[in-house]
């Protein structure tokens, strides 16, 4: 009985309780729209309007069939996918090994390994690019010695290599982070189990960690795939002018031809792939996540 009026001054709380939840949402709120909403909204309608290269009557989709008409932004789109997706394949290649690896570590030790493995993010991916610039040019520490031998030199600095080179190294510490992330919140008592039962270690592994790590590979996917379609310093300063991606086609279009609007298509061409292919990923291993 004493419990009874409790009740409709709990129901009288819940009111008082959502407002205080809208206010502290509210700032929060405020900043999403002011820099996300309102100004994707004006990338897209920009790249719905002429402009002094595609002239029409706007809003509408020409800049888009221009694009889509020339051969160089067609390769550039192509670009930008091709190398987007090797350097995520290559990044999770690399990372989740190193991962498992430093999940068996001690603890402490895990910890150290793991600073130094954010090391490159620390400093900056322009400082990574132009360390990779001093190591894959002609005359660098990498190449020299080829040269001095009388060996065949490749030519890595503005390729599509150098590119990768670039891009891998900038992504995968991110994706060693996460994948350890996902490995450390596998309880050891599964492992134990399953060991107990008579379980092989590549039967636990398939069986076992990589199940329970799929949302941490998931993490990883996307996070490596965005950052590696966006790049913008690996493709200027690895590739060179000939070695556009969509990231660098926006500030040539800024910058050179001061057309705001195509770069606006580009923009929005590259919120796009990364759109199809994040909800891509999201689709194939959240299935596989549920199971069958």
């Amino acid at each position: 009985m004493t419990q009874a009026p409790a009740m409709p001054a709990l129901a009288a709380s819940l009111p008082r309780r959502d407002r205080t939840a809208a206010w502290l949402l509210l700032p929060a709120a405020v900043l999403l729209i002011a820099f996300l909403a309102v100004p994707l909204c004006a990338t897209v309608w920009a790249s719905l309007s002429p402009n002094d290269i595609v002239r029409f009557q706007g809003p509408g989709l020409d800049n888009y069939g221009y694009v889509f008409s020339k051969q160089h932004y067609l390769t550039v789109i192509w670009r930008t996918i091709r190398l987007a997706l090797l350097a995520t394949a290559v990044a999770l290649l690399i990372g989740y090994p190193t991962a498992l690896a430093l999940w068996r570590l001690p603890p402490r030790l895990n910890s150290f390994m793991l600073m130094g493995t954010t090391f490159p993010i620390l400093t900056g991916p322009l400082v990574v690019v132009l360390g990779w610039m001093i190591l894959l040019s002609n005359g660098g520490p990498l190449l020299a010695p080829l040269a001095a031998l009388g060996l065949p030199v490749p030519k890595i600095l503005g390729t599509e290599t150098g590119i990768s080179v670039g891009i891998v190294h900038f992504v995968l510490p991110l994706v060693i982070l996460m994948l350890n992330s996902a490995l450390r919140a596998i309880p050891p008592a599964l492992l134990e189990a399953s060991a107990s039962l008579g379980a092989r270690p590549l039967s636990r592994f398939v069986h076992v960690i990589w199940p329970l790590s799929l949302p941490g590979v998931l993490s990883a996917l996307v996070v490596a795939f965005a950052l590696s379609a966006s790049s913008y310093i690996s493709p200027y300063y690895l590739g060179g002018a000939g070695r556009h991606m969509l990231g660098t086609l926006v500030s040539e279009f800024m910058l050179a031809t001061f057309n705001g609007q195509l770069a606006a298509v580009a923009a929005m061409l590259l919120l796009i792939i990364k759109t199809v292919a994040i909800v891509g990923a999201t689709l194939a291993l959240g299935r596989r996540m549920r199971g069958p």
